[in-house]
């Protein structure tokens, strides 16, 4: 074995003006740094990583909280919530975060 790494490297994505960069846990709207939690910023990673398509609400749940636990107390839109303040111009009625209803969310880039 030569010990070179084979392992893909998460790649930084940027969505117009919205750059996350999955090894130094930094998100940027346009030159402006957001502040996310580990939590906040895996789920944006998730629906980052699969931009255009609709990430289901149980995936959602299994990236941000452990296995067994059951959405009771609406964790998911609590998440999505605050992710919205933050890369929203108005979180009320978002343009890049959008639920697609009895399925989950998908992030428009």
């Amino acid at each position: 074995m030569d010990g070179s790494d084979t392992r893909v490297k998460p790649q930084p994505i940027l969505l117009n003006d919205l750059y996350i960069d999955p090894i130094g846990y930094q998100v940027k709207l346009g030159k402006k740094e957001v502040e996310l939690t580990l939590k906040e910023f895996n789920l944006l990673y998730l629906f980052a990583s699969n931009r255009g398509k609709v990430v289901r609400r149980e995936e959602v749940l299994r990236t941000i909280s452990d296995p067994d636990t059951i959405d009771k107390g609406g964790a998911v839109n609590v998440v999505v919530c605050r992710i919205r303040k933050k890369i929203e111009s108005d979180p009320h009625h978002p343009k890049r975060l959008v639920a697609v209803r009895g399925l989950g969310y998908r992030l428009k880039g």
